[in-house]
């Protein structure tokens, strides 16, 4: 097992290798790195370009796009990960993507690569990952598919994802709660809204007459009765 080649570095130690294909993107991380004052920045437009470069000197850190032609970004990475890329393959890389989504980075880090980055990318995010990469003391791994790994990568990665399944079973299973509280809930409500209006019917309706003349006779007081003369 050994280290990634940037690990215990300074950053002004490290020789960086951008490859992006887009011109105005170089430039930003480009100005970005220089401004962290790194020994070195090299950019490419291709992963080509770059691998050719990049087997007669070898960097510290590979910073790329993921989508990319003729060769993608994660063809990059499985080209540098093999074992018969030594020294290259001890080489951190980290994406820079505008498509940061779940599967992305799963099937990222799986792979080898060390982190993925968000665009836009801003100085201090930049600044505070390769500040982690240099102390990010986990060893690569050599796996019996020939290529190289981050040391317990796969194994943190499926705690990770079944820690996420059970956050999502519990979330659908609460969703499911609530629906059937709101119908049961709607259910009782039609029950109490219709016994109301049979009650209030009930008050309403008006007395017979010959209950309202028993009522009234009931009511009415007796006369007393005159003691007969004799």
């Amino acid at each position: 097992m050994k280290h990634h080649t940037a690990y215990g570095l300074g950053l002004e130690d490290l020789d960086v290798v951008i490859v992006e294909d887009s011109k105005p993107m170089q430039t930003i991380i480009r100005s970005i790195l220089l401004s962290f004052k790194v020994s070195r920045v090299r950019a490419f437009d291709s992963a080509d370009e770059a691998l050719q470069s990049m087997l007669a000197e070898p960097p510290n850190v590979i910073l790329t796009d993921w989508r990319m032609a003729p060769t993608s970004g994660y063809q990059l990475l499985r080209l540098v990960r093999h074992r018969h890329m030594e020294p290259l393959c001890y080489v951190p890389i980290l994406f820079v993507t505008a498509h940061g989504t779940r599967p992305l980075v799963d099937k990222a880090l799986r792979a080898g690569a060390h982190h993925i980055l968000v665009k836009p990318v801003s100085p201090a995010t930049l600044y505070n990952r390769l500040r982690w990469l240099v102390n990010d003391d986990r060893p690569l791994v050599l796996e019996n598919s020939g290529f190289y790994n981050i040391h317990g990568i796969q194994r943190a990665l499926d705690e990770q994802a079944e820690k996420i399944q059970t956050l999502e079973n519990a979330r659908t299973y609460h969703e499911q709660a609530i629906r059937r509280l709101v119908e049961v809930q709607g259910t009782v409500e039609k029950e109490f809204n219709a016994q109301k209006g049979e009650d209030d019917a009930e008050q309403d309706a008006p007395v017979p007459p010959r209950d309202q003349r028993a009522f009234a006779t009931a009511k009415r007081p007796s006369r007393p009765r005159l003691a007969a003369s004799r």
